[in-house]
């Protein structure tokens, strides 16, 4: 296996150099993708003398989807089976995805898995066998893309800018034969947004919520009614799975969220932009 690796980046924080440093050494390559206006001296500065490392900004936020199409034709021109997709605010424990790699390596029937990736909701028990099951959506940080597969499954769904084009590729990938498969005892620490304590209103109980920005909700409105629109009928169970994962996330940010109005606004409209079929960048 040749792997390579890319994580993209957005107004960078400087704890993203540690992010990296727990897998640069475990790939070949690493592309770094960033999205921001401005360069980042800091991440140009530290990799700046390497050979094995290749930083992209072209002062353009193309998003997740049109990046990831960016780095997986040069890294197929550069003749990598695999390449490994990560956050800017992702990290593996130390020697996890070394552990990880290795369970790659010796998974019967390989070839023919589109993506493997990890667990990231809960954190389990390390065991040295590679527990794994077939799943029907992987996020895109920590995954391994068959890079052998991409030409026959497609690119990646630019339509979608960000959210939601990890779970079209997994959907699609399905429907053309091809697994998905998650290792669930490998961990990976990853950011879902922004976590809060905050008071119900129900129970009065404080707990973990997730608030994300009113952009963002809007991307997740419109890109799940248009992935709807794609596999609703083929995939009726996971579509529900992921419309009560949005309402939850909706009435999350529209209970505990301080900038209810303009959420609201942004989710209104991002149903009717999917109507319209504005896709794309917001």
């Amino acid at each position: 296996m040749k792997i390579a690796g890319v994580v993209i980046l957005y107004k960078p924080p400087l704890e993203v150099l540690k992010n990296i440093s727990t897998y640069k050494k475990e790939v070949e390559k690493l592309y770094i993708v960033d999205n921001s206006v401005h360069k980042s001296k800091e991440i140009i500065k530290e990799f700046e003398k390497a050979n094995d490392f290749l930083y992209l900004n072209d002062k353009e936020n193309w998003g997740i989807a049109k990046r990831l199409n960016q780095v997986i034709q040069l890294a197929i021109e550069e003749n990598f089976d695999w390449l490994l997709t990560m956050d800017q605010d992702s990290n593996f424990d130390k020697n996890g995805l070394a552990f990880y790699l290795n369970c790659c390596h010796g998974f019967n029937g390989r070839d023919n898995v589109s993506m493997f990736g990890v667990n990231f909701s809960e954190r389990v028990e390390k065991t040295i066998n590679c527990s794994f099951k077939a799943v029907h959506h992987l996020i895109t940080s920590g995954s391994l893309l068959n890079l052998n597969l991409f030409p026959e499954i497609g690119n990646f769904d630019e339509n979608l800018f960000i959210d939601e084009v990890d779970f079209e590729y997994c959907l699609r990938s399905i429907s053309k034969g091809f697994q998905v498969v998650q290792f669930e005892n490998i961990y990976l620490n990853h950011n879902l947004g922004q976590t809060s304590i905050l008071r119900s209103f129900k129970t009065n109980k404080k707990s973990q919520r997730v608030l994300h920005s009113a952009e963002r909700l809007y991307y997740m409105t419109r890109n799940f009614f248009y992935v709807r629109s794609l596999y609703k009928t083929k995939f009726p169970e996971e579509i529900q799975e992921r419309k009560a994962v949005l309402l939850n996330r909706i009435k999350n940010n529209l209970f505990y969220n301080k900038r209810k109005v303009r959420t609201l606004r942004l989710i209104i409209k991002g149903y009717f932009d999917y109507r319209k079929r504005r896709m794309g960048k917001l």
